[in-house]
């Protein structure tokens, strides 16, 4: 009999009226974030949507590694980071984007900012990113925005019905 950590887990959700579920099993979530807290935070509230315990890193190298090591079907990463390198979250994003062997150009992408700009508004356009979202971020407003996006995304994973 599978355990609780090993049963698939599905959000429901309603839209349009009609009941719809999203199957997370066997996606893969790189979450890079320098504060420990805020990290842990996140990546267990993707583990409660359903996703598997995430890949995470705090800064941009650790997270170039981290993407060469698996191929992540959703990014969440802040704007601002730290380490050896001087990466922020921007700078990350763009070298992934230019690099296509280390993330596929369509992954899903949140950037995560202390606060929403006009500098971060326009960097997030041009990069693509799918969601900017203002930090803190609470684990229900993250896990209802990455839902929609999976969704919408991955829309062979959407269950229809009552």
């Amino acid at each position: 009999m599978p355990t609780e950590l090993t049963q698939t887990r599905r959000l429901t959700r309603v839209m349009e009226g009609v009941l719809a579920s999203f199957d997370y099993e066997g996606l893969l979530a790189l979450v890079v974030e320098p504060d420990d807290d805020n990290r842990a935070l996140l990546c267990r509230a993707l583990v409660d949507l359903g996703f598997p315990p995430p890949l995470d890193a705090h800064n941009a190298a650790t997270a170039l590694y981290a993407a060469e090591e698996i191929t992540p079907d959703l990014l969440i990463l802040d704007a601002r980071l730290e380490g050896p390198d001087g990466a922020d979250g921007f700078e990350l994003l763009q070298r992934i984007r230019e690099d296509s062997t280390t993330l596929p150009d369509d992954i899903p992408v949140i950037l995560l900012a202390g606060a929403v700009n006009d500098f971060a508004v326009q960097e997030s356009k041009r990069l693509e990113v799918d969601l900017l979202l203002t930090k803190p971020v609470p684990a229900k407003r993250l896990q209802n925005r990455v839902n929609s996006l999976m969704m919408k995304r991955f829309t062979d994973r959407v269950t229809w019905g009552s």
